[in-house]
């Protein structure tokens, strides 16, 4: 009967624990519980995150002022704010880059001047802007 009274015995102070057990609060937040109250007053009163990180400060509790922000959506029941991500997931499109210069075929329009000067029609077509890159030699101009 020994084993009978023993599992007697186990089976009453498992379910005293059951009875007994509370859901220990979150670490997440742990070292802002204490201080919800305070936290939520401040904000109500219009103070900004900033100052509610450095009120925390001078108590010795160090926090970051998304943490406060999280902290205070969660107690209020609100939807935490979304949490961009630093990286953009959008892709750049490639921008084609022409190695080859155009001749430009046309003269540039001369704007009207007083004195009338004879032009001649083998301009220098202007110097091309330099395109971004590692400088690879032309095979076309060796």
């Amino acid at each position: 009967m020994s084993k009978l009274t023993e599992t007697a015995t186990r089976t009453q102070r498992f379910n005293e624990a059951v009875r007994d057990f509370k859901l220990p609060s979150p670490s997440r937040h742990a070292k802002l519980m204490p201080l919800k109250d305070g936290i939520v007053e401040l904000r109500q009163k219009g103070a900004s995150l900033r100052l509610i990180r450095e009120l925390l400060a001078t108590v010795d509790v160090a926090v970051g002022t998304d943490t406060i922000a999280r902290f205070l959506a969660e107690v209020n029941g609100e939807q935490p704010p979304h949490r961009s991500s630093k990286r953009s997931r959008r892709r750049r499109a490639a921008v084609p880059v022409s190695t080859v210069a155009t001749p430009i075929t046309s003269p540039t329009p001369q704007p009207p001047s007083s004195k009338s000067t004879p032009t001649s029609n083998t301009e220098t077509p202007p110097e091309r802007s330099r395109i971004r890159g590692p400088r690879i030699a032309d095979p076309h101009n060796l």
